[in-house]
């Protein structure tokens, strides 16, 4: 299976090998993914993931950030989101979960 593994890590993007690589190097606690195929590898590979969104409802929790205004100016990005995946996240963070 780790050459399964080696050959769809091969397929992603240069910046999601290098980073999937790297978290499991250093034995990373959490790595940062936003790319779908890229996530599901990461997962795939037992390595434990965060994306933007999550690392924003971690900071809103925190009193970091006001997390309208960080999705605000993340829309006028080219970051790219589901509208359903952004509403499921934002009822959630409603309801104080981040998970």
């Amino acid at each position: 299976m780790d050459s399964q593994l080696d050959v769809e890590l091969s397929q992603l993007d240069l910046g999601e090998q290098e980073a999937i690589t790297l978290a499991e190097s250093i034995g990373a606690d959490l790595i940062i993914l936003d790319d779908k195929a890229g996530r599901k590898i990461a997962l795939k590979r037992g390595l434990r993931i965060i994306g933007l969104l999550g690392i924003l409802g971690v900071a809103q929790q925190q009193n970091l950030v006001d997390l309208s205004v960080a999705i605000e100016r993340l829309q006028q990005t080219n970051f790219r989101v589901s509208p359903r995946l952004l509403e499921s996240f934002l009822e959630r963070m409603q309801f104080g979960r981040t998970s």
